[in-house]
């Protein structure tokens, strides 16, 4: 039921993904097309004002000269009342002539502006000889109107101004026009863009969605679920590390497995020998075979032994496994350890034949470790040495340090490893090929201690020739030479 649950809210984190894309994209295009209808709307506008304002402007510059050509014989009074019409007998706009002061003389459309001041900035702007445009509304009509001023030169002075007044209902007509066209276009480009998000949201997610469903399989504990997503990005990687994944937790799952049979069944043999000889012992007949005797007891004791190594591998790994688990670390001489353990297991070295040697030229190297901890990794890996090293052999120990770290290598020219188990003989409940293994955990306990102690357990191995393993551990800080 907890997967399930978690699979539905995957689902809707992945719906979320994908209406989050498509709300990205369509606020962008949304936020560009409104950008450009204003931008559009702006330009339009502008242009068909600039093109009215032009108009009117040419207009001026017309009355201008038709003004010269009376400045000569009249004034500016004399030219309104003898031929008024010569302003605006052209013109379809509203024509006004003021004074220098800004006071109407003469209106086309007869407004009852005749005879007052007006104070609009473009007539401002003309009483100081300059050509300016004023937007504003007609306050008999309440339409929208532009008015141009415009500076009447006669002979080198300012005469009067000239002011047209046109209707700005054209150009906003226009404007309207072209606008429906531009908004039309820009519907066309956002549903457009809602369609083209729905695809880039849907692809985006789809390879997504197979990693979730993926995801869903293994947590149900379908391990050989795979994702298939090909290219060359980040989901891909994504993918394919999910695929790794899977692939460990099957390897993991086959080896525990094995584990289980193989410890069955290595608890099963002494056990049973053990059952054994303890009933043949009991008849009263062997109980009088002194030999006999010694000789069931001694292998109920080996057997016991095994037992005991065994379990104690068991212990050794659920302890470590265990967050409560605490190491006893201080100040520790690796080298005189080391040779502790040399001597501890020197004289089984030489019952079975094996030349068992130690060396280093340092008398002492300090270390921030678990004595006992660290004692257990070095006696699994030399037991492991002679274990695998023929009658005959050599096994060899070879302290060495560094600016930061002391290394302790164990050589032996034993069966060594194949290639192809070398990567897996430190992982938990591998045994490998070798009909001498025996729980598969000595070496992972190894490796777990220590980098528990922010070291490397390092293993070079070719097979038929021998194995190195390595052990790299960080030296006491106040014991690196300057």
């Amino acid at each position: 039921m907890e997967i399930k649950n978690t699979g539905n809210q995957l689902f809707k984190t992945n719906t979320s993904y994908k209406y989050t894309i498509m709300r990205i994209i369509m606020l962008f295009v949304i936020t560009v097309v409104i950008g450009f209808e204003i931008f559009a709307l702006n330009s339009i506008k502008n242009y068909y004002q600039s093109s009215l304002v032009g108009s009117m402007l040419n207009q001026a510059k017309i009355n201008q000269l038709q003004f010269n050509n009376y400045t000569n014989k009249y004034d500016l009074d004399d030219i309104i009342i003898g031929d008024k019409n010569a302003f605006y007998r052209s013109n379809e706009t509203q024509v006004q002539i003021l004074d220098n002061s800004g006071i109407v003389l003469f209106d086309s459309s007869a407004t009852n502006e005749v005879g007052k001041e007006l104070v609009k900035t473009d007539v401002l702007d003309a009483k100081d000889g300059k050509r300016a445009t004023f937007k504003h509304k007609n306050e008999m009509t309440n339409e929208e109107v532009l008015s141009l001023s415009y500076p009447l030169i006669a002979e080198d002075s300012q005469a009067g101004i000239l002011r047209l007044t046109s209707s700005m209902k054209k150009v906003n007509q226009r404007v309207k026009a072209d606008m429906v066209f531009y908004i039309l276009f820009g519907i066309i480009i956002i549903v457009s863009a809602f369609f083209v998000s729905l695809i880039v949201s849907q692809k985006v997610i789809a390879p997504i969605s197979q990693l979730i469903d993926t995801s869903e399989k293994l947590a149900a504990g379908d391990f050989n679920a795979k994702v298939d997503i090909s290219g060359n990005n980040e989901l891909s990687e994504l993918g394919a590390t999910l695929n790794f994944m899977s692939e460990n937790i099957v390897k993991k799952e086959d080896m525990k497995n094995e584990f289980i049979s193989s410890v069955s069944h290595e608890l099963r043999t002494p056990l049973t020998s053990i059952k054994g000889w303890a009933v043949t012992l009991q008849s009263s007949e062997i109980q009088k075979d002194t030999d006999m005797l010694n000789q069931g007891l001694s292998i109920i004791e080996g057997e016991g032994d095994r037992l005991s190594m065994m379990v104690e591998d068991l212990l050794d790994f659920s302890r470590l496994q265990s967050s409560t688990f605490k190491y006893e670390k201080d100040k520790l001489d690796i080298v005189s350890l080391v040779e502790q353990v040399h001597t501890q297991l020197l004289p089984r070295a030489v019952n079975e034949n094996i030349n068992f040697t130690f060396t280093s030229i340092y008398k002492s190297i300090m270390v921030f470790a678990d004595k006992n901890r660290m004692k257990e990794v070095f006696i699994n890996i030399i037991d492991n040495a002679i274990k695998f090293t023929p009658d005959g052999g050599n096994i060899d120990i070879l302290i060495e340090q560094n600016d930061n770290n002391v290394s302790i290598s164990i050589k032996d020219n034993g069966e060594g490893i194949k290639e192809d188990e070398i990567a897996f003989v430190s992982s938990k409940f591998y045994k490998g090929s070798s009909s001498k293994s025996q729980t598969g955990l000595g070496l992972s306990i190894c490796e777990e201690i220590i980098k528990a102690h922010d070291g490397k357990l390092i293993i070079k191995s070719k097979y038929g020739t021998g194995t190195s393993v390595i052990v790299e551990i960080p030296r006491l800080e106040d014991d690196k030479e300057d």
